[in-house]
C-alpha cells in the first residue's frame, strides 16, 4: 500500500512540477489541439450539414419521402404516429381539367392538410396577397397561373376535375417540392385528397403515384427508416433529399463529403502534433529515467510513475480540449447564423465521444513507442549517452492502426480512410527518401555559398535525420492544407459551373409542328437563348435482341417474369438528334450520322447498365400499334443536371420523322424580355410553359450557403495545420538550444546566426512546399476520380502556392521560436544547456 502510494505522490508532484516548469507545454497543446479539432470540426460540421439537410429538405416538402405505385398500407401510418413523426399523403397523376369548353392537361396533386411538411406553399388570392398555406380545403383547389390563362378563369371560378366541379380559391405560386422535369404532365393543379373519389379518377389501371412524406428529429427519422426499408420493394422508392436524384442532391452529397474530409484532415494534422510531441517528451525524460534508476527505482516503479504521469496529463489535455472544441464550435455557429438555421436538434453525443476517443487513441498509440523507449533506459546511458534516434517500423504499427480507426470512426466511409491512410504512409516514405536527396544536394551547393547559407546547410546536413522527419511533418501539413484548398475552390466552380448566369429558366413543352417555326422565329428576334427544339415521341421498350423484356420493373404481377429480361417499366421520351446534345459524352461507339436509312440508336449509360445492353444489341420499341427495331450505335454519359432536355434513348432522324410528336425547348428568359415572352405564349394557349426560375434561385441560395459552411471549415482545418507546424519547430528547440549556445561562445556574431537560421527553416519550408505540391496533386487526382466522381484536373498554379507558403510560414514560424534564444547572452544559453 505505501508502495503504490509513494509511486502515486511522485507522478502527481512531477505532473506540478513539470506543468509550472512548462515542460509539458507541446504535448498538453498537443492533445488539446487533437481534441479541440476533432470536436470543433466534428461538431460543426455535424450541426452545418444537420443545418444545411433541414434547410434543402424543402424541395420535397419532407424530410423523407415514401412513394409507391399502390395504395400506402394503413400499418405504416399506425407505426409513425407511434414514432411521433408527423406525415401528409399525396397523390400524383395527369388527368384532363374542363372549364369554358376547353380542355387542358394538368397534373393533378391530392394532398392532405398537412402538407407541406417543409418549405412554404405560396398562394396568391383574389387581393393578390401571397401567403403561405397548409392544403386546400375540400371543395377547393390551388392551381398555377398558365392552367388558369389557358382555361380563361379566374379565381373564384369552378372548374372540372374528373365528375368533380372544384373552386378556383387561389393561385400557387411557389410548391415546395415542384418537379425540375419538363415531362410533367401540365400545370399542377392541388386539391385536396378527400376529394379525390368525388372525380372518380381512380380506376383499375389509372396510372397513380402514392407518397407520404414524413417530418421529425434525425432519431425519429432513422428509427422509421430501419423499421421501413426491408418492406420497400422494386416498385417503392424511401428517399431523402440526398437521395432524390436531383442537381441540389448531387451538390449536397458532395458537400458533405467535403465536410467529412475536412474533418478526418483535421484528425490527421492533430495526430502528427501528438506523434511529433509524444517523442520530443520521450526524449526529454530519459535523463530523468537513467537518474531514478541508478538510484534504485525498479522498471515496475517506472513504468507505474510515468503511465499515471501521461493518464493524468492525457484527461487533463482532453478536458481543456474539450472546453476549447465547444467554444470554438459555438464561435463556428454564431457566425453561420446570419446564413443558415443551425438551431436544428442534433445530437453532440458522438462528436463528444469521437473527441475524447481521438484524445484517447492519440495518448495511447502515439505515445506507446516513445513511453517504451523511455521507461526502458539504461541507468548506464547517464555515462554512455542516450541514444535518441533508434527506431524500428514496428512502432508505426500502433499508430497507423489507431489512425485507421479514427477516420473510419470519423467518417464512416471504408474507401476515403483508406485513401488517405494510404496515401500518406506512401507520400511519407517518398518523402523520407526524397528529403534525404534534396538535403545532401543542398549540401553541396551550401558549400559554394555565403557565411549563412553554408551554416544554414551544414545544419541541415547535421541533423539529417531529423530533418527529415521534420520535413515530412511540414510537406504532410502543407499537402494536406493544399488538398482542402484545392477541392474546395473545384467543388464550389463546379457547383457555380452547374448554376450560370444563363442557366435555362423556362421549358416550353407541347409546341406542335406547325408552331416550330414561329417559335425559332421568335427567339431568333428577341435574342433570346436556348437549347433547340428536341421533339418528343412516347414509346415503350419490348425486346433486347429480339429477347422480350418485362413491362414493369417487379416481377410480382407476371408469373412470367422470371424467364424475361428486365426492362425499364414504364414509357420512354424518345427522341431524334443529328449532333451529339452538348450535356450528353460518347463512352462508346460512334454517332450516327444524318443520312444513315438504318435505325440507330443511343442509349443513356445508366439505362445501358441496367438493362445489360452494350454497342451492336438491337433493341425494339412498340409506338402506338407499330413496332419497330434499332442497333445500339453509341453509349452516352448524360449530365443530368445541367437543366437541359435530356433523354434515355436519341435516335437518328430517319427512325422517328413519320410519327406525330411534340417539341420542347429550354431557354434562359431574361428579366427584360420576360413580358414579351409571356404576350407571346398567350397567342399559342397549347403550348406550356414551365418556369423554374424560383427553384434555381432556392438552389442557388442552398449552394451559396453550403459553399460558406466549406468556407469556414477551411479556416478551422488551416488553423489546425498552423499549429502543428508550431508544435513540429518546438520539437528541435533543445539541440537548437546547444548549437547557438556553441557559435555564441566561438564568437559567431548574432546577424549570422538570424541569418542562418532562417535560411535553414525557409529551404526546408521550399522543400516542403514542393513536395507537398507533388503529393497534393496525387491526393486531388484520386478523391476527385474516386470520392467526388468529379472528372480530374491539374492545378499546377498551386505548386508555386506552396513553395511560397511553405517557405513564408516555416522560415517565419522558425525566426519566431528561434528568435528569444537568438538574443540570449552565451551565458544564458550555456546555463540552459547544463
Amino acid at each position: 500500500m505505501s508502495s503504490a502510494k509513494t509511486w502515486v505522490n511522485q507522478s502527481l508532484r512531477l505532473l506540478k512540477h513539470e506543468l509550472r516548469r512548462g515542460e509539458l507545454t507541446i504535448i498538453f497543446l498537443a492533445i488539446v489541439l487533437a481534441v479541440a479539432t476533432v470536436f470543433s470540426l466534428s461538431g460543426f460540421s455535424h450541426q452545418i450539414q444537420a443545418a444545411i439537410i433541414n434547410k434543402s429538405s424543402t424541395f420535397i416538402a419532407a424530410d423523407r419521402v415514401l412513394q409507391s405505385p399502390r395504395p400506402i398500407a394503413e400499418d405504416i401510418f399506425v407505426k409513425s404516429n407511434e414514432l411521433g413523426l408527423r406525415s401528409a399523403l399525396k397523390l400524383e397523376m395527369g388527368s384532363m381539367v374542363f372549364a369554358n369548353d376547353t380542355l387542358q392537361l394538368a397534373e393533378i396533386e391530392a394532398v392532405g392538410e398537412a402538407y407541406p411538411l417543409k418549405g412554404e406553399l405560396l398562394v396568391r388570392d383574389a387581393q393578390g396577397k401571397v401567403n403561405a398555406q397548409q392544403g386546400p380545403a375540400v371543395g377547393e383547389v390551388w392551381a398555377e397561373q398558365k392552367l388558369l390563362n389557358v382555361l380563361g378563369v379566374e379565381i373564384g371560378d369552378t372548374i372540372e376535375v374528373g365528375l368533380a366541379e372544384l373552386k378556383i380559391a387561389g393561385v400557387a405560386t411557389q410548391i415546395p417540392d415542384a418537379s425540375f422535369s419538363v415531362f410533367t404532365s401540365g400545370p399542377v393543379v392541388l386539391m385536396n385528397v378527400a376529394d379525390m373519389a368525388k372525380t372518380e379518377l381512380i380506376q383499375p389501371g389509372s396510372r397513380l403515384t402514392y407518397k407520404v412524406l414524413f417530418a421529425g428529429t434525425p432519431a425519429q427519422i432513422d428509427d422509421f427508416a430501419d423499421w421501413i426499408k426491408p418492406q420497400v420493394n422494386e416498385t417503392m422508392r424511401w428517399y431523402g433529399i440526398q437521395s432524390s436524384r436531383s442537381a441540389l442532391s448531387s451538390s449536397l452529397t458532395r458537400a458533405e463529403q467535403y465536410l467529412s474530409l475536412a474533418s478526418m484532415l483535421g484528425i490527421v494534422l492533430a495526430a502528427v502534433a501528438v506523434a511529433v510531441a509524444s517523442r520530443r517528451y520521450g526524449q526529454r525524460h530519459q535523463p530523468m529515467v537513467a537518474v531514478f534508476k541508478a538510484m534504485g527505482a525498479s522498471q515496475n516503479h517506472i513504468t507505474k510513475l510515468y503511465c499515471l504521469h501521461w493518464g493524468l496529463l492525457s484527461a487533463l489535455s482532453i478536458a481543456v480540449g474539450l472546453a476549447i472544441g465547444y467554444g470554438l464550435q459555438q464561435v463556428g455557429l454564431n457566425a453561420m447564423k446570419g446564413y443558415l438555421e443551425v438551431e436544428v436538434e442534433v445530437s453532440m453525443l458522438r462528436p463528444l465521444f469521437i473527441a475524447i476517443a481521438t484524445g484517447l487513441m492519440c495518448a495511447i498509440a502515439f505515445a506507446i513507442a516513445p513511453l517504451m523507449q523511455l521507461v526502458s533506459v539504461k541507468p548506464l546511458a547517464v555515462i554512455r549517452g542516450f541514444k535518441h534516434n533508434t527506431f524500428h517500423w514496428l512502432q508505426l504499427v500502433p499508430a497507423i492502426v489507431a489512425l485507421y480507426l479514427l477516420l473510419y470512426l470519423f467518417s464512416q466511409n471504408a474507401l476515403m480512410s483508406i485513401v488517405l491512410l494510404a496515401g500518406g504512409v506512401v507520400v511519407s516514405i517518398v518523402l523520407l527518401l526524397m528529403g534525404q536527396v534534396l538535403v545532401n544536394l543542398g549540401r553541396s551547393a551550401g558549400s559554394k555559398s555565403g557565411k549563412a547559407l553554408h551554416l544554414a546547410f551544414a545544419n541541415l546536413k547535421r541533423r539529417a535525420k531529423e530533418n527529415s522527419v521534420q520535413l515530412v511533418s511540414f510537406t504532410i501539413a502543407i499537402k494536406l492544407l493544399l488538398l482542402i484548398v484545392v477541392v474546395r475552390t473545384d467543388l464550389i466552380n463546379e457547383w457555380q459551373a452547374q448554376l450560370p448566369n444563363d442557366t435555362a429558366n423556362r421549358f416550353l413543352v407541347n409546341i406542335s409542328q406547325p408552331q416550330v417555326d414561329l417559335v425559332n422565329q421568335f427567339m431568333a428576334e428577341q435574342q433570346i437563348p436556348g437549347s433547340g427544339l428536341y421533339p418528343v415521341v412516347r414509346g415503350r421498350l419490348t425486346a433486347i435482341n429480339e429477347d422480350s423484356v418485362t413491362k414493369q420493373v417487379t416481377k410480382e404481377d407476371d408469373p412470367d417474369a422470371e424467364q424475361q429480361r428486365r426492362g425499364v417499366g414504364r414509357e420512354l421520351n424518345l427522341t431524334w438528334r443529328n449532333e451529339l446534345p452538348p450535356s450528353n459524352v460518347l463512352i462508346d461507339g460512334q454517332w450516327f450520322s444524318p443520312d444513315h436509312k438504318k435505325p440507330q440508336v443511343s442509349i443513356e449509360q445508366g439505362v445501358a447498365e441496367r438493362l445489360d445492353v452494350k454497342v451492336g444489341d438491337t433493341l425494339t420499341f412498340q409506338l402506338g400499334s407499330e413496332e419497330f427495331s434499332a442497333e445500339v450505335t453509341s453509349v452516352r454519359e448524360v449530365d443530368w443536371q445541367s437543366l437541359q432536355p435530356n433523354f434515355f434513348m436519341i435516335f437518328n432522324q430517319y427512325v422517328l420523322q413519320d410519327f406525330p410528336a411534340t417539341y420542347i425547348s429550354s431557354h434562359y428568359v431574361a428579366p427584360e424580355q420576360e413580358q414579351a415572352f409571356n404576350r407571346f405564349l398567350a397567342d399559342y394557349p397549347t403550348i406550356s410553359m414551365i418556369d423554374v426560375g424560383a427553384l434555381i434561385n432556392q438552389l442557388r441560395t442552398v449552394i451559396d450557403q453550403v459553399s460558406i459552411a466549406v468556407e469556414f471549415i477551411l479556416v478551422m482545418v488551416v488553423i489546425a495545420g498552423s499549429l502543428v507546424l508550431v508544435a513540429q519547430v518546438q520539437a528541435s528547440m533543445e539541440e537548437r538550444e546547444r548549437e547557438i549556445a556553441i557559435l555564441r561562445t566561438l564568437g559567431a556574431k548574432g546577424s549570422l546566426l538570424r541569418n542562418s537560421v532562417l535560411l535553414e527553416f525557409v529551404c526546408l519550408g521550399v522543400v516542403a512546399g514542393l513536395m507537398a505540391g507533388i503529393a497534393m496533386e496525387a491526393a486531388v487526382y484520386v478523391i476527385q476520380t474516386q470520392v467526388f466522381d468529379m472528372s480530374p484536373s491539374f492545378h499546377f498554379s498551386y505548386w508555386g502556392g506552396g513553395i511560397t507558403a511553405g517557405a513564408t510560414f516555416v522560415g517565419a514560424v522558425g525566426m519566431l521560436s528561434c528568435w528569444r534564444l537568438l538574443n540570449m547572452s552565451s551565458v544564458t544559453l550555456i546555463r540552459r544547456t547544463m
